[in-house]
């Protein structure tokens, strides 16, 4: 085997373990679940993580923007489901149940599995096929 055949296997090996080495959202969100309901700043139907931003009113007066991850669900996952470029509109209230992030000072919940975001009338955002 010559230097050119060892390289080219020595990048497809590390090329692949970076497909499997994806982080994991354990050390970043709370095992407790939340709700927040607030209004929708920005909807980013982007890889590799669709997020959307609500600012929310805390029972205080104090208003923070929650940042709202789909943790491992890309947008070919959210498209399954029947999410788009306009699933939210700036201004809509949105409720969403999930995780908390754990960093003191971090305004993130991360929604997974079965946790639908609800509009404001109680109905599931969208409705569609498996996340995954």
């Amino acid at each position: 085997m010559n230097i050119r055949s060892i390289t080219t296997v020595m990048i497809a090996i590390g090329f692949s373990c970076s497909v499997f080495a994806h982080h994991s959202t354990r050390g970043i969100y709370k095992d407790e679940e939340i709700v927040v309901t607030g209004k929708v700043k920005e909807w980013r139907f982007i890889n590799p993580h669709p997020y959307f931003t609500l600012e929310v009113i805390e029972d205080n007066g104090d208003v923070h923007e929650w940042d709202v991850s789909y943790g491992g669900a890309a947008v070919v996952h959210l498209k399954r489901q029947g999410y788009t470029e306009t699933t939210f509109s700036v201004g809509e209230e949105i409720t969403v149940t999930g995780n908390p992030a754990r960093a003191q000072g971090v305004y993130g919940i991360l929604i997974e599995g079965g946790h639908m975001p609800k509009r404001a009338d109680g109905s599931d955002v969208v409705v569609g096929g498996s996340m995954f």
